[in-house]
C-alpha cells in the first residue's frame, strides 16, 4: 500500500468517526430537551388523581389472601403492606 491511500482512509475513517458522533451526541440532546418537555407538560396537566380509599394492612393479611404462596410469612406480608400504605400516605403531602 503505498502512503496516498493510508491517508485517504485514514481522513476517510476520522470523517465517518466525526460523523457518528455529532449524530450521536444530537440525537442524546434532541432526547434530554424531549424529555424535559415531557415534564413539563406533565407538570402543567397533571391529570386526574384515582379516587381510591387507602385502607389499613391488616395484621392477618396473609390469611384473608388467597394468593399467598404458602412458603412467604404473613407477617412478612404485613410488613411490607405496611411499608408500602407508610409510603403511599407520605408521598401524598
Amino acid at each position: 500500500m503505498n502512503s496516498e491511500s493510508v491517508a485517504s482512509l485514514l481522513i476517510e475513517a476520522g470523517s465517518l468517526m466525526l460523523i457518528g458522533m455529532v449524530f450521536v451526541f444530537s440525537f442524546l440532546g434532541l432526547l434530554i430537551v424531549g424529555i424535559h418537555l415531557i415534564a413539563r407538560f406533565c407538570e402543567a396537566f397533571p391529570g386526574e388523581k384515582p379516587d381510591t380509599v387507602a385502607t389499613r394492612p391488616s395484621a392477618n393479611f396473609a390469611r384473608d389472601n388467597q394468593a399467598v404462596q404458602p412458603g412467604i410469612d404473613g407477617n412478612v406480608i404485613a410488613a411490607i403492606s405496611a411499608a408500602i400504605h407508610t409510603h403511599r400516605q407520605n408521598s401524598k403531602k
